[in-house]
């Protein structure tokens, strides 16, 4: 009779074992899912900048000094969308990127002749737009790390460490 109980309690473990690496990689996969929508969403948005850059050419004063640092850095942002970036690195620039849109934004919002031009408000407003779902997947890529890395701190203090070859992702 002991011996039942035995192989219940190791089966019970056992498949507690397996629900535990399959929600591991399960989250290591949403994870992964996020890290490449919120690099699409970054993406969509930095193609509107060709656009800005046309509707202001001939409105903003001093307009290639305005633009050259986005310049800069959509130049770097192309180098490095290859598989050996990590993510950090574009993340990092695309934050960068989004700062000198905000500049180029408080410049522009000096002149109202751009307040009188639609493709101008319309660009805006999907710049925006992008950027509310780029902040809201960002929240959501958090949320889901943070649940990763506890599970990865337990995985750590068991004895499964030794089987499931995961390790902390970094926060952005």
């Amino acid at each position: 009779i002991m011996e039942n109980y035995i192989y219940i309690i190791l089966l019970i473990i056992l498949v507690i074992y397996i629900i535990f690496i399959l929600f591991l990689y399960l989250l290591s996969i949403k994870i992964n899912k996020f890290e490449l929508i919120i690099l699409e969403n970054f993406k969509e948005k930095n193609n509107y900048i060709p656009s800005i850059y046309d509707i202001t050419k001939n409105i903003l004063n001093k307009h290639d000094k305005i633009f050259n640092e986005i310049l800069i850095l959509r130049k770097k942002e192309f180098t490095e969308n290859n598989f050996y970036s990590k993510l950090i690195q574009k993340i990092n620039t695309n934050k960068q990127i989004h700062n000198q849109l905000d500049f180029i934004f408080t410049v522009c919002n000096k002149h109202q002749k751009l307040y009188k031009n639609f493709k101008f408000l319309y660009i805006k407003d999907k710049i925006l737009e992008k950027g509310l779902l780029i902040n809201n997947n960002l929240k959501i890529y958090k949320k889901i790390v943070k649940q990763f890395n506890f599970m990865i701190t337990i995985k750590n203090i068991t004895i499964i460490w030794l089987l499931i070859p995961l390790s902390k992702k970094k926060p952005i």
